[in-house]
C-alpha cells in the first residue's frame, strides 16, 4: 500500500497523511501552521483511488504547488506546497501490507523478535497489575508537563526507573529517518544507570539498525541475543556495540512518529523482557502525545508574547502617524490613512509644510514587522520632519534618511520611500523615489505615473544616491501615494490561463487608475475612500493580504 507524509521544511517535521489531512491556522485542522498569509482552514489532502489529491479550501492568499497557483489537483512523491511562507514536501512511500490486518487499525504494532518468548501467553495476575500501575505511574507522570526538556528527562527517568533500564535516550525524527537532538536544548536527552546525562548527537552510540526499523515501519522492537532475527544479529551496530538488550519504541502523535524511545544494555544481568516491551510502547504512544501538548503550550505561549509585541508596535506606530489634517486650507487639500492587514503593519505616511509657500508628502513601507520596524519607522519620522525643514530637494532628505538608517541598521531592515513637494503658487513637483510605487497624478484630461524609482530602498547602501523629478499639476489635480497592499490586493475569483491552471488575480494598477479616474475633483478623503471600497469589493469574500495605505493631496491653488 501507499504511506505518504507532509514534511515541513523548516523544521524537518514529517506527519503521516491519514485518510484525510486538513492545514490551516486553527487547532481543529490536522496540521496546524503559524503563517499569517494561512486561512483558518486552508488546504485538504485526501487519499483517494490508491493515490493522493488536494484542494484549497477557498483560502485569501492561495496555495503554490510546484511554484503554480492552484485551487487543486494530484499529488506525487516530491511535490512541494507552500502557503504564505511555509513550505512543505510530500512524500510518498510503498509499504508491505500487514497480512489480516487493516492500515493503520491498532495504536502501535509489536515486534518480538526474541524467539524464546512465547508471545500469546496471557500476562499472569501480578505481572499485569505491576505492568498497569507503571504505565498508569509514566503516564501521570508527563500528563501535565509541558516544558519539552523537563518532559523529555521525566520521561526517561520514569520510565527507566519502572523497567530498570540501563541507558536510555530520546531522540527526535528527522525528515528522512535521521536522528535528531532537542531542538529546545540541541542535545540529547539520557539517562545512565539512574542519572540525566544529555549528551550531543556525536556522542551516543547507538543501533542504528534497530532506530532506523522502528523509524521506518512505526512499530515496537524488543532485541536479544538469544535471537535469531538475521538483520538484528548481522547488524554492525549491535556488534560493534557488543549489545544484549535493546527496547525501542516509537514516539507517535496526532501529526505522525515524532522520534524513538531507545533503551539499551550491555550487560549479561540486565535483558528486557515482553513486559518491559509492552510498557515502552505504551509510554511511546503517551509520551508522543505528550509532546505534541507541550509543542502547541509553547506555541500558545509564543503567540501571545508575540500579539503582546504586535501590541506594543501599534501604540508607536499609531502614535507617530499624522493625524492633524489642514481643514480650511484655500490652495490644497490633503488627507491620508492606514488600514493595516494585520494589528500592526509596516506602512506610514507623512505630511509637512516646511516653507511657508511648499507642503510635502512622504509615503513609505518598512520590511519586517513588530517592534523592530516600528521602531524603525518612528525614528525615520522623527529624522524625516527634522531634515525635510532643512533640505529643500526631496533626493536630498532620501540621502539623508539612507545615511541614518544605514549606521543604525542591526537586523536588515530598509525601507521604501517617495517624497514629494508641492510649491503652492506654481504648482510645480518635486519628487524623488526610493525603491516605492510612482505617484498617481489624476488631472481632468488624463492619468498618469509620476515619480518612478530612481534608486534602491533606503538603508541598502551606503552610497545610494536618487534623482529628482519634476512636473506640473493643475489646479483641480491630485496626487495619490500608495504603497503595495492596494494594487497587490488578490481577488477570491481567479482566471483561467492557456493550460487550464488557474492563477491568481491583482487589483493592478489598472483597478487603481479606473477608481481613481472616476473619483476626479474630489477631496482626498473620498477619494482614498473609494479605493479603499473597491479594493475591499474586489476581495470580496476575503480581505486585502498586505496592508493598503494611501496619502493624497489637491491642489486648488485659489481655492476654487
Amino acid at each position: 500500500m501507499l504511506r505518504a507524509y507532509l514534511v515541513l521544511d523548516s523544521k524537518g517535521e514529517r506527519v503521516l497523511v491519514d485518510s484525510t489531512l486538513v492545514i490551516g491556522r486553527t487547532r481543529d485542522c490536522d496540521m496546524v501552521i503559524d503563517d499569517s498569509a494561512a486561512s483558518r482552514r486552508h488546504v485538504e489532502i485526501r487519499a483517494r483511488d490508491g493515490g493522493f489529491v488536494w484542494k484549497d479550501l477557498g483560502s485569501t492568499n492561495g496555495t503554490l504547488v510546484n511554484g503554480k497557483n492552484m485551487l487543486g489537483g494530484s499529488l506525487k512523491d516530491g511535490d512541494q506546497i507552500q502557503i504564505g511562507e511555509t513550505a512543505f514536501r510530500f512524500e510518498v512511500e510503498h509499504v508491505p501490507d500487514a497480512p489480516g490486518t487493516p492500515p493503520d487499525s491498532r495504536l502501535f504494532q509489536e515486534t518480538i523478535l526474541d524467539e524464546s518468548v512465547e508471545r500469546g501467553k496471557p500476562l499472569e495476575g501480578d505481572r499485569k497489575t505491576a505492568l498497569l500501575e507503571a504505565v498508569y505511574s509514566v503516564v501521570n507522570a508527563i500528563a501535565q508537563n509541558y516544558h519539552p526538556c523537563h518532559l523529555l528527562d521525566q520521561i526517561l527517568e520514569t520510565t527507566m526507573r519502572a523497567i530498570d533500564g540501563q541507558r536510555g535516550a530520546i531522540f527526535l525524527a528527522g525528515a528522512t529517518e535521521e536522528l535528531l537532538p532537542c531542538p529546545k536544548c540541541g542535545q540529547v536527552h539520557r539517562i545512565v544507570d539512574g542519572t540525566i546525562r544529555p549528551a550531543g548527537l556525536d556522542e551516543i552510540q547507538v543501533s542504528s539498525t534497530v532506530a532506523h526499523r522502528v523509524l521506518r515501519g512505526g512499530e515496537s522492537v524488543l532485541y536479544k541475543d538469544t535471537d535469531h532475527d538475521t538483520e538484528l544479529n548481522a547488524s554492525e551496530s549491535i556488534l560493534d556495540l557488543k549489545l544484549r538488550s535493546i527496547l525501542c519504541a516509537p514516539l507517535r502523535a496526532k501529526r505522525g512518529i515524532l522520534g524513538i524511545l531507545y533503551i539499551d544494555s550491555d550487560r549479561t544481568d540486565r535483558s528486557y523482557s515482553e513486559d518491559d516491551l509492552l510498557l515502552a510502547a505504551a509510554v511511546g504512544n503517551s509520551a508522543g502525545l505528550a509532546l505534541d501538548n507541550a509543542r502547541m503550550h509553547q506555541e500558545i505561549l509564543e503567540k501571545q508574547r508575540i500579539e503582546q509585541e504586535i501590541d506594543t508596535a501599534w501604540s508607536i506606530q499609531e502614535g507617530f502617524l499624522f493625524k492633524e489634517w489642514p481643514e480650511n486650507e484655500k490652495r490644497f487639500q490633503v488627507y491620508g490613512e492606514t488600514r493595516p492587514a494585520k494589528r500592526v503593519g509596516g506602512d506610514f505616511y507623512d505630511f509637512v509644510q516646511p516653507r511657508e509657500n511648499t507642503v510635502g508628502l512622504l509615503i513609505g513601507d518598512v520590511s519586517g514587522k513588530g517592534v523592530p520596524a516600528a521602531l524603525t519607522m518612528a525614528q525615520l519620522l522623527a529624522e524625516f520632519r527634522l531634515i525635510a525643514r532643512e533640505e529643500a530637494a526631496p533626493s536630498k532628505v532620501l540621502e539623508a534618511l539612507n545615511k541614518e538608517l544605514v549606521a543604525r541598521s542591526r537586523y536588515g531592515i530598509f525601507c521604501t520611500l517617495c517624497y514629494l513637494t508641492l510649491d503652492l503658487e506654481t504648482g510645480v513637483v518635486t519628487a524623488a523615489n526610493a525603491g516605492h510605487h510612482p505617484i498617481l497624478h489624476i488631472g481632468h484630461a488624463a492619468i498618469g505615473h509620476r515619480g518612478e524609482a530612481t534608486g534602491p530602498p533606503v538603508g541598502v547602501l551606503n552610497q545610494a544616491g536618487w534623482r529628482d523629478e519634476t512636473f506640473n499639476v493643475a489646479r483641480g489635480d491630485s496626487l495619490l501615494l500608495y504603497t503595495d497592499g492596494i494594487v497587490e490586493a488578490r481577488s477570491m475569483s481567479t482566471r483561467h490561463e492557456g493550460d487550464g491552471e488557474s492563477a491568481i488575480v491583482e487589483y493592478d494598477l489598472d483597478g487603481l487608475e479606473k477608481a481613481a479616474r472616476a473619483h476626479y475633483g474630489q477631496v482626498p478623503k473620498v477619494l482614498i475612500e473609494a479605493v479603499n471600497n473597491d479594493v475591499l469589493r474586489f476581495c470580496a469574500p476575503g480581505t486585502p493580504h498586505d496592508d493598503c495605505t494611501m496619502v493624497a493631496i489637491r491642489y486648488t491653488g485659489d481655492g476654487n
